[in-house]
């Protein structure tokens, strides 16, 4: 995962994951929902991040870790949140940043490009197997 519950609490408050997790009204955070959704989210990321880099990206940057806990929130958010317009255009902003990673528009801070190694492939030129052969020559007819 490329995000933690701490840092999505740290990121949200504790009083909007309590929201969005707690569905036992215990008054906590749910950190298995929470856990749940970032996990999601990390594999949401990579299938935009796989274009380029191997993954899971390490060491993960900042950033990836910020648009991982707003690709989560949006997908706790379900249809009751009441932030949804802000939580929406996050998600949107977090999506258009990895769709600009992925096609080379932005990079990951810290992070290499995938070798061929990894996930790229690489082509290698051959040589030619087969020769187009030699038309016969009438040696007799040459010398007439």
């Amino acid at each position: 995962m490329y995000a933690t519950c701490q840092e999505m609490i740290v990121t949200f408050g504790e009083e909007e994951l309590v929201a969005l997790t707690d569905r036992t009204n215990e008054g906590r955070v749910d950190e298995t929902i929470a856990d749940a959704a970032l996990a999601r989210a990390s594999d949401e990321a990579d299938s935009y991040l796989a274009r380029r880099y191997a993954v899971p990206v390490s060491p993960v940057p900042p950033a990836l870790s910020a648009v991982v806990c707003d690709i989560a929130r949006f997908r706790l958010t379900g249809t009751t949140a009441q932030e949804a317009d802000p939580i929406t255009e996050r998600y949107r902003l977090a999506i258009q940043w990895l769709e600009r990673v992925a096609k080379g528009h932005a990079d990951l801070p810290g992070v290499g490009l995938a070798t061929a190694g990894g996930t790229a492939v690489q082509f290698v030129p051959g040589r030619r197997v087969f020769v187009r052969p030699l038309p016969i020559v009438d040696e007799e007819a040459l010398d007439a």
